[in-house]
């Protein structure tokens, strides 16, 4: 195992355990700066949810992934602009790797919301697609302003886009042969039945000891959502970066009565983004919002729900491996710019769909029907994107 992942000195400690501050499951999530105290008895630190900028290494498209409380913030101060008034159920933190084929229970796969750490209710739908037109102007498959815009404005008015033939070619794959590429892709993270070092996990006798309490807490809530499988192994992730960076998660293997094997990931939530924006709910009620609006009507096959365990509110989903892979680390084709592109503005005609559906989905579409709204929104993207390269320097 890397010594980076097994040896976690005090800073980096101190750093990981104050990301685990979390409300309780049953209270709101309120609009500003919010502050609670860690559960650990041995380290008391605090951690405030201000949307302070966390500068990135990486490039700024990274730097703006990992930053969605800072969008957030910076929007609730800038929301003047009439475009941004009408409101609803957003996904908080929309860019082309949040999305993704999900297979369904009774067979075939959806392209949906596949991370909704950041989603909210209340939250400025304009605003949803500012951050997603942001994201895309900076990132290596930026496609033009205007088209991208377009697609959007179409999705909200009811017209849908044909899908890309890239997306066409993924969903003509079978039931079985997407089992098939599943349990590859599991078999390159394990050896026999433990997870490798490929899997980039951390033996949770070298975690530190919150981190084994927490399990040890926890644990009876995991074990009422993996009836009927066979336990096989855990670990214990941690991401330094992207949106969810900081955020503990454990992986369990397991296997079913048919001896595929499965990934089972817990993820501990924090309050989101859009809390930074507008109030939100408690933690399950804004998942449902959040589900019932861009996740499949259709059950999904494998676990994807918000559960409580004790004071900790946690994201269980199985770890299915996408056919989408549109990592812009891994692009280096003409053929896979080209189909990220594609799906960039299926993205985005997909959001307006989702936005124009909803309650404020008319006065929406008024808004972007008037002959400034390109400007205004794009007005903002310049504005908040000369702020963040600034600040990423």
């Amino acid at each position: 195992m890397n010594a980076a992942l097994i040896g976690i000195h005090k800073k980096s400690l101190l750093k990981f355990l104050t990301a685990m501050t979390l409300f309780a499951p049953v209270a709101s999530y309120g609009q500003g700066a919010m502050c609670t105290s860690i559960f650990s008895s041995d380290i008391q630190a605090t951690q405030t949810i201000d949307g302070t900028w966390r500068k990135s290494s990486s490039d700024l498209f990274m730097g703006f992934r990992s930053n969605a409380p800072h969008f957030w913030n910076w929007l609730y101060q800038n929301q003047d602009a009439a475009i941004l008034g009408p409101r609803g159920v957003a996904t908080g933190d929309p860019h082309i790797q949040n999305f993704g084929d999900v297979p369904l229970k009774q067979g075939g796969r959806k392209y949906t919301l596949i991370d909704v750490d950041d989603s909210g209710a209340n939250a400025s739908l304009a605003g949803d697609f500012l951050r997603y037109f942001v994201g895309n102007q900076i990132s290596p498959f930026k496609v033009d302003a205007k088209d991208l815009f377009k697609a959007y404005v179409d999705g909200v008015n009811g017209k849908k886009m044909d899908k890309p033939q890239y997306l066409k070619e993924i969903e003509s794959n079978s039931d079985s042969d997407f089992q098939t590429h599943n349990n590859k892709k599991i078999g390159k993270l394990t050896d026999g039945d433990k997870f490798n070092d490929k899997a980039e996990l951390t033996p949770l006798s070298k975690t530190p000891q919150a981190i084994q309490d927490l399990l040890t807490q926890s644990a009876p809530v995991f074990k009422s959502h993996m009836q009927g499988m066979t336990y096989l192994d855990t670990g214990f992730k941690e991401k330094d970066t992207g949106g969810s960076q900081d955020l503990p998660r454990f992986w369990f293997l397991l296997a079913d009565a048919q001896g595929n094997r499965h990934i089972y990931e817990f993820k501990m939530e924090t309050a989101p983004a859009t809390s930074l924006f507008a109030g939100q709910p408690d933690s399950l009620t804004r998942f449902k919002e959040v589900a019932d609006t861009y996740r499949p009507k259709e059950e999904v096959a494998g676990p994807f729900e918000f559960i409580v365990a004790g004071q900790y509110t946690f994201l269980l989903r199985e770890r299915f491996f996408s056919y989408v892979d549109l990592d812009p680390a891994k692009i280096t084709s003409d053929s896979d710019m080209n189909n990220a592109k594609q799906m960039s503005l299926y993205i985005a005609n997909k959001m307006g769909e989702a936005h124009g559906k909803q309650a404020a989905g008319k006065a929406l579409a008024n808004q972007l029907g008037k002959s400034d709204a390109f400007d205004q929104l794009d007005a903002l993207a310049k504005k908040y994107i000369a702020l963040i390269t600034k600040l990423n320097q």
